[in-house]
């Protein structure tokens, strides 16, 4: 006899409750986990009743809610709560009117101050040793100063070398020139650059054969070491009626380090 519809559902509804019954048999139960809280209640249980809760109902605070540490947790962190006490004030008190009394009392704004600041209108000290202190003579290192003697017979020019900013052999170091009126002034500015590694004291001046009319100024000094600023000389050339092509050689001489002396050649067009 062929089962209807209405048999169908009921049919399939009592195989899957069968399977489901078979299967169950399988599965092994799990023991309920059981830890026990700080005053001895039971937590983390599935079913079973604890002190510290209901019965069938979780825990998960390990019995933590509501503690607080000992002294209500209002003092320093390093006694857990509790207040905090120094532990090495001494046994007694500084015996009245000693130095520790005093310190132990409080230091005021005046203490230690002295001179005219603790009492301005104390009897100022007038003895004789502050009375010449102006006229004493003490002992300060004033450094001589070397004066630089012009030896005219060093005036004169080196024999001719290879110059590398003149690609060629020359008695000078460097040529320079300037123009002037026949009746009037002119100056000329020629810094000399530092070439020793201290300080050299120098004294220039024109050769014999240059034109009367150039002088320089100053005519000694000392050069900054090597790399400081230059050093500033004036030439002036004054004429005095003289024109056409005016030539003067300027040496800037070295006495301690004659090798590094600089030789100029000025050229002065007057009109």
């Amino acid at each position: 006899m062929p089962k209807t519809n209405l048999e169908m559902p009921a049919l399939s509804k009592l195989v899957v409750l069968g399977l489901s019954s078979q299967a169950a048999g399988f599965v092994l139960p799990m023991a309920p986990m059981r830890t026990t809280s700080r005053n001895g209640g039971l937590c983390m249980g599935s079913n079973e009743p604890t002190r510290d809760s209901a019965p069938g109902k979780a825990q998960f605070d390990n019995g933590m809610s509501g503690w607080k540490p000992p002294g209500g947790g209002g003092g320093g962190a390093h006694t857990l709560g509790g207040q905090y006490s120094a532990t090495d004030t001494p046994d007694f008190l500084p015996e009245e009117g000693s130095e520790a009394a005093k310190k132990a009392a409080g230091i005021g704004y005046m203490d230690g101050i002295k001179g005219s600041q603790h009492d301005p209108n104390r009897k100022k000290s007038t003895g004789p040793e502050l009375a010449n202190a102006l006229e004493s003579n003490p002992d300060i290192y004033v450094p001589e100063v070397l004066e630089v003697h012009a030896d005219a017979s060093l005036l004169t020019l080196p024999p001719a070398k290879f110059n590398i900013n003149k690609l060629d052999f020359s008695q000078t170091d460097f040529d320079l020139e300037m123009f002037c009126g026949s009746t009037e002034e002119k100056q000329l500015a020629v810094d000399v650059a530092p070439v020793c590694m201290t300080f050299e004291n120098f004294f220039c001046g024109f050769t014999k054969d240059s034109h009367p009319s150039f002088s320089v100024t100053p005519t000694t000094g000392t050069l900054e070491r090597r790399g400081g600023p230059t050093t500033r000389l004036t030439v002036t050339c004054k004429p005095k009626g003289a024109s056409g092509e005016l030539v003067g050689y300027l040496c800037v001489i070295m006495p301690d380090e004659k090798d590094f002396s600089t030789f100029y050649k000025i050229t002065c067009m007057s009109r």
